[in-house]
């Protein structure tokens, strides 16, 4: 119910060494043609239309994909050319790079190249060369990262008073910190100490190139107890424990004990009970505040018990016990107690936080009392319309009331309104596609000077720039040309970037790109052979890799169906399959196979209960097992908003809502939940 949206389209957090051959190759036909029809040679790009589009494609490539033979001639040497002279500014071949450059004016590209050659000596260039590359690269998103980098070696090199003469403001923080620096040593010190505080007081530590004006600062009298007190209770909140730690040596000796406290009671809440230890001063009272609170959140009776002594025995102002008493209210309330006062007085997010408890814990009066209190901007939204029409139902209020409000969001193809429909009985609700497929509106958006980029670097490989060049494209677009440039990149086979930029774009309707089928022949494969639905294999890729075969993640899993090596090995081994190595997860095929059988696995485990394999495929076995413990009869829809990692809880909505849309895209459709699967056996 908080944090980020649960339909939320997938994320691109991995990068991609490269595209397979075969995707490279398609994605380069693509571009090629898309091109020649702009330049105005499309007699030649038509002539050999649809000739073997390639698989990885989806529908609406077909239209453009051609081989790439029929590309123009020029274009290939161009790219050719941008490849040798970005190969020899990397590596320093200077005469290499001269001489090709100089065959590329006017190529899209030729602003990468500048960069990549400043770069090999960004501490060699002076600020009227610095001046000069700017002016090159302005209308990139390149000029912003020079002058970053570019004041990065000036910092190194101690020019203060050239770095404060060229910073401009960003929310960088290496970057701010340089430039308080570069102020104080160049005899602004009051100004760079009056930025520092901002600087200072975040609930994480800070980067060490910010130690020497936190110094200057501290050494300055900027630092008091105000600002200890307030940077230590941010950390702790973030549970950022080794900062609060050091944060300690900054006390001075009235503060010393009830800092320490503080910290004590964060690791140790039972502390609390020990009030004697808590003195009625303002610092104790700050600690003994942040123990009441850690301490309800594992006993809530106890520490509303030890509050009603606390309320009556220390000199808390009224709005400090207004405070306390709302924010115990909002823990007691998570842990299933419901609040001994209504909804009166607490704020719009306290009275949310209050409903979310009471749901969780299935107090669906309660629920429906605060429900109905929230602002009515909020309570129109499909999450709370959903719970007030549970709440109504289940408790036996007034259900006629609470179907209504299912009946308002049923139609929507989001987690609440799927909910909503298959609580009702009504077919999912997916939306008529409204994208337009129209090649000559992509073409036309190729005078844009990003998108032009963007293409070029798709075809040169170069997925980090293209897709840092769509970003910095798309705010700069006409509404219409947003759907446009999604419709361009699907086009061109950059599958992830489609789905992630639709989402980007605010394009959420657009379920053809949102929901694309690539891969199909081993999607179709991998179901059959482990008995599973395809729409829930392509619902898990979607999600895992968004059908990028070559997508790494930090822990180390790999492939469309992201399978950590390990567990790919344990599936060959139970299905009697060869052991695969790293690089053989990063083939469609053998990715999604064993995916597939190591979903089927999770599947028998949970006797066919999709929600419960589809969080132990991103959280594990024993995790599940251990959230499931004392849920058997409980709502599915409670339990899944009742899972305590954020992730995984964004995970189950996630593919359910994908399963349940790509079961309508293929002919299988039916009910985001089964009647076995509406609660936990």
């Amino acid at each position: 119910m908080t944090g980020a949206p649960p339909e939320e389209d997938v994320r691109i957090v991995t990068q991609r060494p490269g595209l397979p051959p075969r995707i490279a190759i398609g994605v380069f036909a693509a571009v090629v043609v898309v091109l020649s029809t702009v330049d105005g040679w499309s007699d030649s790009a038509t002539a050999v239309a649809d000739t073997n589009p390639p698989k990885d494609v989806g529908a609406a490539a077909a239209a453009v994909v051609r081989p790439f033979l029929a590309g123009d001639a020029g274009l290939y040497r161009d790219r050719l050319a941008y490849r040798r002279a970005a190969y020899a500014a990397r590596t320093g071949r200077r005469a290499e790079f001269d001489t090709e450059l100089a065959k590329l004016d006017g190529y899209p590209l030729r602003p990468y190249l500048l960069y990549f050659d400043a770069r090999r000596r960004l501490s060699r260039i002076g600020e009227d060369r610095a001046s000069e590359l700017r002016a090159e690269l302005a209308g990139t998103p390149l000029e912003e990262r020079f002058l970053r980098e570019w004041l990065v070696t000036q910092a190194e090199h101690g020019r203060w008073a050239t770095y404060a003469k060229h910073y401009e403001p960003s929310d960088d923080v290496v970057g701010r910190c340089h430039y308080a620096r570069a102020l104080y040593r160049t005899g602004n010190r009051s100004q760079a100490l009056a930025r520092v505080r901002d600087l200072w007081v975040v609930p994480q530590s800070q980067p060490e190139e910010c130690d020497p004006v936190f110094n200057s600062w501290i050494g300055a009298g900027g630092l008091d107890q105000e600002t200890v007190w307030t940077r230590l209770l941010l950390a702790l909140e973030a549970n950022e424990t080794r900062l609060a730690r050091y944060l300690l040596r900054f006390f001075d000796r009235t503060n010393a004990n009830a800092g320490r406290l503080c910290y004590d009671v964060h690791l140790k809440p039972e502390t609390v009970r020990s009030l004697s230890r808590f003195a009625d001063t303002p610092s104790g009272r700050r600690a003994l505040r942040h123990g009441l609170v850690r301490y309800a959140k594992r006993e809530p009776n106890r520490a509303l018990e030890l509050w009603d002594t606390v309320e009556s025995t220390y000199a808390f102002d009224e709005t400090e016990r207004d405070a306390i008493r709302e924010h115990l209210t909002v823990v007691v309330a998570g842990m299933g107690l419901v609040p001994r006062d209504g909804p009166i007085g607490y704020n719009a997010a306290d009275r949310q936080q209050v409903a979310k408890g009471l749901v969780l814990n299935r107090r669906w009066a309660e629920a429906t009392l605060w429900i109905t209190s929230l602002p009515p901007k909020v309570a129109t939204e499909p999450e709370w319309r959903y719970w007030l029409g549970r709440a109504l139902i289940d408790s036996g209020e007034e259900p006629s009331t609470g179907q209504q409000h299912l009946r308002a969001i049923a139609g929507l193809p989001t987690w609440y309104g799927l909910l909503a429909a298959a609580d009702l009985g009504s077919p999912p609700g997916v939306p008529e596609d409204p994208s337009r497929h129209d090649p000559r509106a992509w073409h036309e958006l190729l005078v844009v000077p990003a998108v032009r980029r963007m293409v070029e670097l798709l075809a040169a490989d170069d997925l980090v720039n293209a897709r840092r060049e769509w970003q910095y494209a798309l705010p700069k677009l006409e509404p219409h040309q947003r759907l446009d440039l999604v419709e361009l990149t699907a086009a061109l086979g950059w599958v992830d970037q489609a789905i992630a930029g639709a989402w980007d774009a605010d394009l959420k309707e657009v379920t053809r790109i949102r929901y694309p089928t690539p891969h199909l022949d081993a999607f179709r494969h991998g179901a059959f052979s482990a008995n599973l639905p395809m729409s829930l294999l392509l619902a898990i890729s979607r999600r895992e890799s968004a059908f990028n075969p070559r997508a790494r993640s930090p822990a180390g899993a790999r492939g469309l169906m992201q399978l950590m090596p390990a567990t790919a090995r344990s599936v060959a081994d139970r299905i009697r399959d060869r052991r695969p190595s790293t690089e053989d997860l990063l083939r469609p095929d053998t990715s999604v196979r064993l995916g597939a059988h190591h979903l089927a696995g999770l599947m028998s485990r949970y006797d066919g209960h999709r929600v419960l394999a589809i969080a132990a495929y991103n959280a594990g076995e024993s995790r599940i097992d251990r959230w499931r413990r004392d849920a058997s009869g409980m709502p599915t829809a409670v339990w899944v908003e009742r899972i305590p990692f954020r992730e995984t809880r964004a995970y189950v909505k996630n593919v359910l809502v994908a399963a349940t849309i790509y079961g309508q895209r293929t002919g299988t459709p039916g009910p985001m939940l089964g009647p076995k699967e509406r609660v936990i056996p």
